[in-house]
């Protein structure tokens, strides 16, 4: 009888999480801030209980802690967004040059092709080239007409300006009471299951902690030293590369690959000379030999088990279901999914099912 409660407990229990998956799926510009707001609240959780431990109140905590991230972010963001947009303007007045040595380097390579016409080939690589010099100028003017579109409309103007409410409202809440929810979570869930659930819930803490905390700060210090040593190189875009290249090392050895080679081709390109490309090599490889020796060790810890295909599975789904919101939140959703599968597969092993004859 105990069992076919159980079996009910379960069904019932996946048919709920199907619910509310749908649910949130259809809600998901309304429930979008909520979950950003929670993301960040747990995120900011261990801060707020080091500050209480000096002898502030909750509230007090919560306080000072939400001012110095805003008052961080939007520092942070007063002062890159000017040297981006330096930098995207520089990039787009030397795009003619980087086309001309791109058209003197491939037309080695079209001449030794025999039974070509060297002058069609020349043409329609003219026609290419000139098109992709006029790539970066189409991105700003659709960046632009995207946001002013956005803007523009009443219903995203007026959810815009909401969810700059919301968000810190909702925070603050989340993060003065984030405690007394965990108890009442907890005893929403029967006694006989609570030691089970709590002990699911530390280690899914334990995975997200090392992973969405770690990863998180790791990601940061290397787009740090990425932009840094760019910078230093003379590479164009080297704030947007960098920082690119540091948030790509979320997944292994992606943020090298795809950080290297565009700052090597446009290293060379800008300057003309080996030198600097070597260079580029050498901030790779040093801000490689770092993040494994001395920052992954000691801020993440040993690792969770999360395949790079997960993640990357994960953060194209969740930008093609619930957009960047989506995106955020998609490793941290497929972290806890992987705790839960591995206690899953671990509890099946141990049943009669798996075990009988």
């Amino acid at each position: 009888m105990n069992q076919k409660n159980n079996n009910n407990l379960v069904f019932i229990s996946l048919a709920v999480i199907l619910a509310v998956a749908v649910v949130l799926y259809f809600s998901r510009r309304v429930v979008a801030p909520f979950f950003i707001a929670f993301a960040l609240a747990y995120l900011l959780d261990p801060l707020v209980d080091r500050l209480e431990s000096c002898k502030l109140s909750r509230t007090a905590s919560v306080l000072v802690l939400m001012l110095a991230f805003f008052f961080f972010a939007t520092g942070a963001t007063m002062l890159l967004v000017p040297i981006l947009s330096t930098q995207a303007e520089s990039l787009v007045k030397n795009i003619p040059a980087y086309v001309g040595i791109f058209r003197e380097w491939v037309r080695p390579v079209a001449d030794l092709i025999s039974g070509l016409d060297s002058a069609k080939v020349e043409e329609f690589l003219d026609a290419g080239l000139s098109r992709f010099g006029e790539l970066p100028m189409k991105v700003l003017q659709f960046s632009g007409n995207l946001i002013w579109g956005s803007i523009s409309n009443l219903f995203n103007l007026i959810l815009m300006l909401a969810n700059m409410v919301i968000i810190p409202v909702v925070m603050f809440y989340l993060l003065r009471d984030f405690d007394v929810i965990n108890k009442k979570l907890s005893a929403l869930v029967p006694p006989r299951f609570q030691e089970k659930t709590i002990d699911t819930v530390r280690e899914i803490d334990r995975v997200l902690s090392r992973f969405v905390r770690g990863q998180l700060m790791v990601a940061g210090l290397m787009g740090v030293m990425y932009s840094a040593g760019l910078f230093l190189c003379g590479t164009p875009m080297s704030l947007s590369l960098g920082m690119m290249a540091g948030l790509l090392n979320l997944v292994p050895y992606l943020g090298l690959i795809l950080g290297f080679v565009p700052a090597a081709l446009l290293t060379y390109m800008h300057t003309g000379e080996w030198l600097p490309v070597l260079g580029v090599a050498g901030v790779f490889a040093f801000a490689q030999v770092v993040e494994s020796m001395f920052i992954t060790p000691r801020v993440v810890g040993n690792n969770i088990g999360l395949h790079p295909a997960a993640v990357i599975f994960a953060v194209l789904l969740g930008g093609e279901l619930f957009g960047i919101t989506g995106m955020i939140l998609g490793v941290p959703g497929v972290a806890v999914l992987n705790v839960l599968l591995s206690r899953g597969i671990a509890r099946y092993k141990t049943s009669s099912l798996y075990s009988s004859r």
